[in-house]
């Protein structure tokens, strides 16, 4: 007979320390920011042009195994907001019970749910450089999907319990 997985996994050591979950609030705000200033008003700031070693890259002239000159701005935003909301997802709660690993499960389930049927929606009604931009946004649309998720199912259970 296979055991509960979800009493496996709440007995097991596979969660991030609790100081990650602000960790991740600081860093997922930060990236939001970043983001805004980036994307929303255009600003690159100078002194993140410097020369990075890529593996490929394609502008006006296609480079492979070489170094160039690229503003970082964008790499530094999507790494903040990913490193940020993963801590968020895998951070220890204080309370971390087997009703918490379930909801954790079933944020999964639901976040795989609904990110397939988004990507399914955008496959069909969005084309060209658009559809570009949403593979770009689908980095971060798991991990904020079950984010989202997971603590409306938390919010929920604890307003259940007063």
């Amino acid at each position: 007979m296979l055991p509960n997985p979800v009493l496996f996994m709440s007995n097991s050591k596979i969660l991030l320390p609790r100081w990650f979950r602000y960790l991740g609030i600081l860093l997922t705000v930060t990236g939001i920011v970043m983001t805004v200033i980036r994307f929303g008003y255009g600003i690159k700031p100078e002194f993140l042009e410097v020369k990075v070693f890529v593996v490929y890259a394609a502008y006006l002239q296609t480079s492979e195994f070489r170094t160039i000159t690229n503003n970082i701005s964008e790499e530094i935003c999507g790494i903040t907001l990913i490193l940020g909301m993963f801590f968020l997802a895998f951070a220890k709660l204080r309370n971390e019970s087997e009703e918490i690993w379930g909801l954790r499960l079933k944020s999964f389930i639901y976040s795989l749910y609904t990110v397939t049927a988004l990507m399914i929606l955008c496959l069909m009604f969005i084309y060209g450089w658009g559809y570009l931009m949403v593979m770009a946004a689908n980095l971060f649309l798991y991990l904020l999907v079950y984010n989202i998720w997971f603590y409306t199912l938390l919010f929920r259970s604890f307003v259940r319990e007063d």
